[in-house]
Formats: C-alpha cells, structure tokens, sequence
C-alpha cells in the first residue's frame, strides 16, 4: 500500500480501522499509529464507509475538500460471496490527478506532436513580413483564438507552429489537422475521441481525440471552412463552455486548449452563402491576419531561394534576367510553388539559370485557351483577352465583370477566381480583392456589400469597351 502514489484506508466488516498507508497520512493529516483500530464513522465522518458496507456497492469518485486541499475520494467495497467483508477508500489529491492524466496523454500521442518552427525560421525583411511577425508575436501572448488567412502556399501551418512556441503554452502539446482531408464520418471521432462500442470498428477501451490530446496546449485547425454544419456546432461549444464529449459518451470532459485556425477562402462569403455558421466564424475571428503572398514580398523571394538552394545542396546561381521574371511573377501557389522551381533549377544541372532554365509550366499564361463564363445568354464577342496576348489579371477581371454586366447579373470574388482556375490562370484572391478595390475607387465599380457582388458603372463599361476597340485595330 506504501508504495501506491493514492492514499488507501481500508476496513472490516465491522467498520474498524486496520490500514491507513503514507499518502493517506499525508492527506488526512491523520496517524495510521493512532486510528488504527478505531470505528471509521468517529475518524472520517466525511468518508462514506458505512454506506459502502450496507449496499455493498461502490460509491463513485467525488470531489471534497480535505484540511484546504481538494481531494478525489471514492469508496469500494471487498466482497466474499454475497457478504461485504471489508471496504477501502482511495483518495488522490486532485492537482496530482491533473498531472497523471497529462502525463497519460503525453504517452498516448504518437511522438511528434511538437512545434517544429518559431518566428526565427520565417526568412524574409520586407516589411509586410516583418509587420506580420510582430503582430503575431503580439497575439501569441493572448488565450484568444488566432485566424490564419492566407492563399494556399504562403506558410500558414509554420506561423501556426510559431504561434504555439511563442505561447505560455509553448511546453504543451501542439496538435495539426487538416479538416478538408478527413472524411466527413470520421473527422468528428478524431477530434472528440469515442467510448467504447460507439460505432462498428471502435476500440476496446475507447479513445481519446485530439481535443483531448491538445489539453494545455494548442490544437490547430487547417481549412476550417472544410467543416460540416453539425460539427461547427460543437467546436462552438468547445470555445464557450470548454468542455468535449465522447462519440457515443455521457461524460463532459474539461479541457483546456487554444484554437489555431487557418482558412485559404473568405470565411465572410461563407457566412453569407450559409454554408460556414455566423456565430462560429466571430468566435473563430477574435484575432484575425492575413499572411502575405509570395507576390507581395517583394526581395525576399531571393532570401527563401537561398535558404531553399542550401538546405537541398544545390549549387546555381540567378541571372538577372531571371530575377526579373521571378520578381514580376503572379506565384499563385506562393511558397510551395517556389520549392518546386528550386528543385527544378537544381536538377537541371546547370551551374548558371537562364531564362531557357525556367520550368514550362511558369509560361502556362502565355498560350493558355481562355473560357467564357458559362451562361444560357449569348456571351458578347471579345469580352476576354485572346489567348495570344500575355495574361493581364486587371483585364481580365474587368472582362469578367462586363460579361456579368452584359447578362444584368452581379459577380462575386469567389466567381472571378472560378474562371481564373477553370481558365489555368495565375490568379490569387488578394489580386482579385485589390483590382476590384481599386477599380471601386476609380468609379469603375460598384461593391455591394453581402451576396450582391460587383456591378460594373458605366465608366467601367465604357473603359473596357474602348479597350477592345484598341486590341481590335
């Protein structure tokens, strides 16, 4: 009994003292020298032993207060036949309690569950970089919910990892998931965890899920907009109430994590499109930033070139007319995009990187067919550039725009960049945000706020109209 870590009293059937080991001493601040012996009722009246010997069942654990500490106290009975013989008592100090558990769960994640990265390894000094670092720097301080907003490629999960090392919690689980990529029937098991026979195929014993496993850390959601309606409902009460429960469970679980989210679309647009819960989506954007574009960085795609050439061995060397392409270049799949051209250049062999050097698909927007919107009006003639002419992403916005305008029908972000994918064409969400931006400002355009969409004004319709008149002669 002395070496158990949880404080044991045991006694007989006739509701004598005959064992009282070191924790709980410590516990009840009682000695085992003295009590032993002694009826339980006289020593520990908060103890329900007697209870426990006339129903001859097991009283549950349950929490009390013992000389200023609280303390998880539960009482099970011995039984011989049908007769109650005897009963112990087991007391465990509930901080220690806290402390197994997390050490439990500490082992039961797989190895690995860690920030990798900090603040330090995001490479680059331009100052929409910089600004961005020490916003987040600042954010990480609080227990808010951060909001990763960014195109797919600009490095979301790695300012998610330094978020979490930056933290108070930086000694704590840090837990990733990317919610688009789980299927829909097993995303809310792997984040809640299930008992035992909750569904076909669940394990003896149940299982713990992420939220769980993220206890005093940080869990971090990737693509959240991916998430079904029925489970937005319940990560809205994990960030009011803190509080989980087990698939096929009827146990409320505390837990104590903070939610990282990332998202490449607009999570306003989903809102209004019904499809991403309004109250969900202000929890979620408690502390919002929008992580620059490859695009908007400016010289530090030269750093993180470098950084990129060192780490996989390479050994080349950038003319100058390529630092000009590579500096004019729209980068729709930002940072990712520009590891696979390092490795391009690395295994060309060549020590020196010409213009002729450059991947084939970096030239995709010069000789690409472009499609019409599709639509049962008929589609007025050149109203998007030929697929001779070099891509212009502020033409061919404003082409969309005057085809919607033609057809007397609004036209939204999330539909322009639909085009732009369905035409292969380099186009990013925060080009489209800044054309539509400036052409508002320019009186070109009207923004509706909302489902409305843009409708072009008539100096919009006029602008693009003597456009077409110049390309035609």
């Amino acid at each position: 009994m002395d070496i158990l870590e949880d404080g044991i009293i045991g006694i007989n059937e006739k509701g004598e003292i005959f064992a009282c080991n070191k924790q709980a001493e410590e516990i009840t601040k009682a000695s085992a020298s003295l009590i032993i012996g002694k009826r339980c009722d006289e020593v520990f009246s908060y103890i329900p032993f007697v209870k426990c010997l006339l129903e001859k069942r097991r009283i549950p654990a349950k929490m009390l207060k013992i000389n200023g500490v609280n303390v998880s106290m539960e009482v099970v009975p011995v039984l011989r036949q049908e007769n109650c013989i005897g009963a112990f008592a087991k007391l465990q100090k509930f901080n220690e309690v806290e402390v197994r558990q997390n050490e439990l769960r500490s082992q039961l994640m797989s190895k690995g569950h860690v920030a990798k990265y900090s603040f330090d390894d995001v490479i680059g000094e331009s100052e929409v970089i910089q600004k961005t670092k020490k916003v987040l720097e600042r954010m990480a301080a609080s227990e808010s919910p951060v909001l990763l907003i960014g195109e797919t490629g600009t490095g979301k999960e790695l300012f998610a990892h330094a978020v979490h090392r930056a933290s108070r919690r930086k000694d704590g689980p840090f837990i990733a998931i990317n919610v688009a990529a789980v299927p829909e029937n097993l995303l809310e098991s792997e984040l809640f965890g299930y008992e035992e026979g909750a569904f076909t195929g669940a394990k003896k014993g149940g299982r713990p899920g992420l939220f769980e496993f993220s206890h005093r850390g940080t869990l971090f959601l990737d693509e959240v907009e991916g998430m079904s309606q029925a489970l937005q409902v319940k990560l809205l009460r994990v960030l009011q109430e803190r509080e989980i429960m087990r698939v096929g469970g009827n146990r409320v679980i505390k837990i104590d994590v903070r939610i990282v989210a990332a998202t490449n679309e607009s999570l306003e647009e989903k809102v209004e499109e019904g499809s991403f819960r309004r109250d969900l989506y202000y929890r979620l954007n408690t502390l919002p930033i929008v992580i620059p574009t490859l695009a908007e960085r400016g010289e530090d795609i030269f750093l993180i070139i470098e950084s990129m050439r060192q780490e996989l061995g390479g050994n080349f060397v950038l003319t100058e007319p390529v630092k000009e392409f590579l500096r004019s270049y729209t980068w729709p799949g930002n940072i990712r995009e520009l590891r696979n051209i390092v490795e391009y250049f690395i295994y060309t062999g060549e020590p020196e990187i010409t213009i002729e050097e450059l991947p084939p698909t970096v030239f995709r927007k010069h000789s690409v067919k472009l499609r019409p919107i599709t639509t049962s009006q008929p589609t007025p003639a050149r109203t998007i550039p030929r697929a001779s002419e070099e891509f212009s992403p502020y033409w061919f916005v404003l082409g969309q725009l005057y085809q919607a305008s033609e057809n007397n029908t609004p036209i939204g972000r999330e539909r322009i960049l639909t085009e732009a994918k369905a035409n292969h064409l380099p186009l990013s969400q925060q080009e489209v945000r800044k054309i539509l931006s400036g052409m508002a400002d320019e009186g070109l355009l009207h923004i509706s706020r909302g489902r409305g969409g843009s409708r072009l004004l008539p100096a919009g319709r006029d602008l693009w109209e003597t456009h077409n008149k110049k390309e035609a002669n």
